[in-house]
This record gives structure tokens, sequence and C-alpha cells, in this order.
């Protein structure tokens, strides 16, 4: 079972288990699995919890795309300020536009919602629904600013890879 998530607002009901047990459960069955250093520390999962029309609550999971994988089916963008993947939380939040008699209960991403895209359209189109993360960047600068630790050193010890 995957660790409890930090949460945002700090005050939020803990975290829905289902939502890092399904993370962690798409990592493991993705073809190859997502589970090694390169794939933790390259992709972010996130999973929302939902209530459905019936009133059954579910959870969708998406990860992000990389640029790695938007320039191999794309080609190169055309100036180097374009080449930026596409974040799991936008996909997400795309998804529950396009599902819009959903409704969203609680929100979890490996990482923190990034401060310049995806926390401002959280907020603004999710207003009021907690987030959970494992990996705020910030939490690990070193007083020179180097970083501490990486992303897929904290998810190993969280998924107790």
């Amino acid at each position: 079972m995957p660790k409890t998530p930090a949460s945002y607002p700090n005050f939020a009901l803990p975290c829905d288990p289902r939502l890092t047990q399904a993370a962690l459960d798409f990592r493991r069955r993705h073809a190859p699995a997502l589970t090694s250093a390169r794939y933790l520390g390259g992709i972010n999962v996130t999973a929302w919890l939902y209530v459905d029309r019936t009133g059954a609550r579910q959870v969708q999971v998406n990860p992000n795309i990389t640029i790695d994988e938007l320039i191999r089916q794309f080609g190169p963008a055309e100036t180097p300020d374009a080449e930026v993947g596409i974040h799991s939380e936008m996909r997400a939040g795309e998804w529950f536009r396009l599902h819009p008699r959903f409704r969203v209960l609680q929100i979890f991403s490996e990482r923190i919602p990034c401060p310049k895209m995806c926390a401002p359209m959280l907020r603004a189109y999710f207003p009021g629904v907690p987030w959970y993360y494992y990996y705020d960047r910030r939490s690990w600068l070193g007083p020179n600013g180097s970083l501490i630790k990486h992303p897929a050193e904290v998810l190993k010890t969280v998924y107790s890879l």
C-alpha cells in the first residue's frame, strides 16, 4: 500500500487511498512498467476521484505526455521554448471538461501541480477540490539551490519499490 501523500490545503481530509493505489497500479500495468528510475523521474501520474452520473465514486488516471513522445509523434517544435510536454493534470482537466456531469472530489498527482499552468487551472476550474501529492521540488532544494532529492527517489520510497 502506498504511503499517505501531503495535501493542499494542509487541513484537507485524508486522501482516498484508491487514488495512490490507482497511480501505482497504472505504473505497474503499463508495458513496459513505469517503475524504473527513468520512468519514475520522467512520467507524472495523476488520479482523480469523482462521482459519476449514478452517484458511484470512480477514479480517472492520466500520465503526462513527455516532450520526447511528442517529438517522436509530431517532430520538433518550431522554437525550443515550445518544446513542452503535456502535463498529467492538464490531460485530466480536459477529460473532465469533456465529461461535465462528473463531479471531482479529490485530485492526486505524484508531483505537486506546477505553479505556472496546472495550479492556476485547478484553482479556476476545480475550486475547493483538495490536491494530494508526494513530491514538491521546493521541499528538496539545498542551501545553494541544488536539488537534494529527485522525484524518482521519493516515489521509490512512497511506493515501496
